[in-house]
């Protein structure tokens, strides 16, 4: 059917490079349907649906020639009825574009693209001011953003960035930049018993032993050395986890080649955190 053809169009583009157009005709060409009544462009992931809108564009001149990155971000939409939900179990979508530059103002190469890279929470992209553009190696420009979520009582976010690696990919990292189960568990355990329970001692001292409320910030390290091409970033914690606390503890992120993303610790408080 129609929808079938039309996600299978935008999963061959993402594989597919052409050269001389326009930037637009590269970016309609992933995100297939233009919708005018609530102005956006619809991209297909699956069986959902997401209105798609230009977010924040950056030209840089950089060694490979004058580069533009795009990005886009949407959120889930219900096609029959033209709007926008919220929706709980779905994230929102992001997609980022590589252009070079060829003779002619407006006349681009698409160099590497991530159409579809699925980034929030409740059906909802982060917006315009979550996003920032930074230069995370020696001419890999990218975009940072915050993904953060709440289940049960247990909230949780991750650094999301999407940078160039200088060749022909947009790579993607998770990093963990906050977790807390006060609200699952109460700022002193009060939740844990349930109603009508009382904790006993033991499970009083158990439940405050797995108490966590931990935030953080994020800064590009650029005076140090690149690692495989890319700057460490530095993650410092402030917050706790049991009886241990975190007083603006630094941690270091290394980009891993093989992984093709910056890669946590393994003593990272916050790695592989779920929430």
């Amino acid at each position: 059917n129609e929808m079938k053809k039309l996600i299978l169009s935008a999963l061959l583009w993402s594989s597919t490079w052409a050269h001389g157009k326009t930037a637009e005709e590269f970016i309609n060409q992933a995100y297939p349907r233009e919708v005018h009544a609530v102005l956006c462009r619809v991209a297909y992931v699956e069986d959902n649906a997401y209105c798609m809108r230009p977010v924040k564009e950056e030209i840089r001149d950089t060694a490979q020639g004058k580069m533009k990155y795009v990005l886009w971000a949407g959120n889930y939409f219900d096609e029959p009825n033209l709007k926008e939900e919220f929706v709980h179990v779905a994230s929102g979508l992001a997609g980022v574009f590589v252009f070079r530059q060829l003779a002619g103002r407006n006349n681009w190469e698409l160099v590497a693209s991530e159409p579809f890279q699925m980034v929030g929470s409740y059906g909802r992209a982060p917006e315009k001011e979550g996003w920032s553009f930074h230069e995370f190696g020696k001419d890999k420009w990218g975009f940072l953003t915050e993904h953060s979520d709440v289940h049960q009582g247990y909230s949780g976010s991750h650094y999301v960035i999407l940078a160039h690696d200088g060749g022909k990919k947009v790579v993607s990292s998770w990093l963990g930049s906050s977790f807390a189960n006060t609200g699952a568990y109460g700022e002193n355990c009060e939740n844990h018993a349930g109603e009508d329970d009382v904790l006993s001692p033991k499970e009083y001292k158990a439940c405050m032993a797995k108490l966590t409320n931990i935030e953080s910030k994020i800064k590009i390290l650029r005076n140090e050395k690149m690692v495989n091409g890319f700057y460490p970033l530095e993650i410092t914690l402030t917050g706790f986890q049991g009886k241990t606390k975190f007083n603006h503890q630094a941690y270091t992120m290394k980009f891993d080649t093989k992984q093709a993303a910056y890669v946590e610790p393994k003593h990272y408080p916050l790695r592989g955190i779920e929430y």
